[in-house]
């Protein structure tokens, strides 16, 4: 009889442990995390087809014309825009696939992240209707420039707290994710210089990050040594 009470007494710390170390891992599951930003961005990307317009043509209007007037300046701004947001969200894949758990301030930043990215349906319906406008392009630049500060931000955080990966992120690998965020801050800055007295060069800038960046990084998989990280860029 005095035995199971003292067996009791016994079990109780580890039934306390085990339940404390459950909801440790709950709070640290990068699943929600994803989830979240997941969502955001498909919404988002939803979001952006709804500033492309039918046309309303009178008497004797032909569609041609009001089509090259008023819609493919929607259409360029979407295709970019819709290719951008992609690009972002198959990082921020590439990033978290390393994460294996995350922290209050690693939620918190990327919290910060989606803030720019959820302006994007914003920028581009401004930039659909003013294509040609200096201020209507460089706020849309302003946008995506934030969004490559706060992905080079979480880059940065997530790659020098090893506690929180899966495989550790040598110095190479994180200079190549950083170098990564710096060129798409820098040729957005420079679409933003050009903008003001050669609006086509500054969207022409903005349509060919994307080329630029599938460039980059298919020489930095193939340059990357076998078995580095890098070759898991997407």
């Amino acid at each position: 009889m005095s035995q199971r009470p003292a067996q009791q007494r016994s079990l109780a710390p580890e039934s306390d442990q085990e339940r404390a170390q459950e909801v440790l891992e709950r709070t640290r599951d990068p699943g929600r995390v994803m989830a979240l930003t997941d969502g955001i961005l498909a919404i988002i990307m939803t979001l952006l087809v709804l500033e492309i317009h039918v046309p309303q043509l009178s008497a004797g209007e032909s569609l041609s014309t009001h089509f090259l007037l008023e819609v493919w300046p929607n259409v360029v701004v979407f295709v970019i825009s819709f290719v951008l947001t992609g690009l972002y969200w198959m990082g921020h894949r590439d990033l978290f696939n390393l994460v294996r758990g995350v922290e209050r301030e690693l939620v918190w930043l990327n919290i910060m992240y989606m803030l720019p990215v959820a302006l994007v349906p914003a920028a581009a319906a401004l930039l659909g209707a003013y294509s040609q406008d200096a201020l209507a392009l460089r706020l849309y630049g302003l946008v995506l420039l934030l969004i490559s500060l706060m992905r080079l931000v979480l880059w940065l955080y997530i790659g020098r707290r090893p506690h929180l990966l899966i495989e550790h992120i040598n110095r190479r690998t994180l200079r190549s994710g950083a170098l990564q965020s710096i060129t798409l801050i820098l040729l957005f800055l420079i679409a933003m210089l050009f903008a003001g007295f050669a609006p086509y060069v500054s969207l022409g800038i903005y349509a060919g990050v994307p080329v630029f960046y599938f460039i980059g990084i298919t020489f930095l998989r193939r340059s990357a040594p076998r078995g580095s990280l890098e070759r898991d860029f997407t």
